[in-house]
């Protein structure tokens, strides 16, 4: 009987250890993109007022066409109804967009860019 008591809190000792480095494990191990925190990035520009926060991507853009837009090598989807902004107009077109300029760009949750803001030509 005696013994039983003696393997009971070693046994709890060990189930409280094996528990503590399973949830060490996990945590490291949960990539980032899996958290539901915003991923936005923000430069060190200095932008108007009514630029959003942070973006969701940046870089330069390498070809533009009504319903897509290359940046960095990288093809994205313009949303049909997308939002221009450059840092003299709130509101522009996409004729104001060219390669060579350094934009920022928010996406929805299809990854199609829903805004697309000059940040330098």
């Amino acid at each position: 009987m005696k013994e039983n008591n003696k393997l009971f809190p070693a046994r709890i000792k060990h189930m409280i250890l094996c528990i503590g480095l399973a949830v060490c494990f996990f945590s490291i191990t949960i990539p980032a993109s899996v958290s539901l925190a915003e991923r936005r990035v923000k430069g060190e520009w200095v932008l108007p007022k009514y630029y959003p926060d942070g973006f969701d991507g940046w870089g330069r853009i390498d070809r533009i066409t009504e319903d897509t837009v290359v940046i960095d090598d990288t093809i994205l989807k313009l949303y049909p109804y997308a939002k221009y902004c450059t840092p003299t107009t709130k509101y522009a077109t996409s004729a104001y967009f060219s390669p060579g300029n350094l934009v920022g760009y928010v996406t929805n949750s299809e990854n199609e860019i829903i805004s697309l803001w000059l940040i330098k030509e």
